[in-house]
This record gives C-alpha cells, sequence and structure tokens, in this order.
C-alpha cells in the first residue's frame, strides 16, 4: 500500500515475527484474492484503498517448518499495489504497530528481504508508482 504521494509504504509490526511487513492475512472462503488483501489491509491498519496497478504486483514464496499438527510447507504471499484513499492509521489487536515508511528509510527497519525487494521493484521506472 502507497501514500497518497507514493513516497511511503505501509507497513505493519507482525504480532508472531517481530518485524516490519507487508499487511496482509488469509482469504476466506469463496472471496477474491484482491478483495482479501483490500480487506485485510483495512482491517490491520484501518487504511482504505484501491488497486493502482492491474494484476499481481508480486508473489513471495517461503517456507514454513513444521509446527504442531502442520508439516513443513512453503507459504505464498500474493502481493497486489494499492493506493491509500485514507491515511489515518488505526492499529488493530492483530498486530503490534503501524506506520507509513518513506522508501529511503525502509532499509533502517527491522523487516525482510521479501519487503526489501517489493520496495526496489517499485522503484523501477516500469512500475505505475
Amino acid at each position: 500500500m502507497l501514500d497518497k504521494s507514493r513516497s511511503r509504504l505501509l507497513l505493519i509490526h507482525h504480532a508472531k515475527l517481530g518485524r516490519w511487513l507487508q499487511p496482509g492475512g488469509h482469504v476466506d472462503e469463496g472471496e477474491e484474492v484482491l478483495a482479501a488483501a483490500i480487506r485485510e489491509v483495512s482491517e490491520e491498519t484501518g487504511v482504505t484503498g484501491v488497486p493502482i496497478r492491474e494484476g499481481i504486483f508480486d508473489i513471495d514464496v517461503h517456507p514454513i517448518p513444521a509446527h504442531g499438527d502442520q508439516p513443513a510447507h512453503n507459504h505464498f504471499d500474493v502481493r497486489f499495489l494499492l493506493g491509500a484513499t485514507t491515511e489515518d492509521l488505526v492499529r488493530s489487536d492483530e498486530v503490534l504497530g503501524v506506520r507509513w515508511v518513506p522508501f529511503a528509510e525502509v532499509g533502517d527497519i527491522d523487516t525482510d528481504q521479501s519487503v526489501l525487494r517489493a520496495t526496489t521493484k517499485l522503484r523501477e521506472p516500469d512500475n505505475d508508482s
């Protein structure tokens, strides 16, 4: 999610992972993936947004280790590029924090390679950002 000036990225402080990551969650049964992305951003941050680029922006695949009854598996993050129609932040109980991060500062916070890769991709001239 980009702010209205398209110079900042909306990130949440993930409760389980303890890192600043993009908002997101699971797709509900019968829900379209894009609709789920828009819903999750709003639920976690209070920000509403609309797609500013057609189609999928990025897919991140990362391994999840076995835990309890769950076997080890690959997790797929399907990402869309959304633009904020509102910018006031309302943190949900699901996350530890929420903030707008200027592109130049994303590398200075506790995040992961997938967020850094997406930020680099946003700066490429062929993106609509």
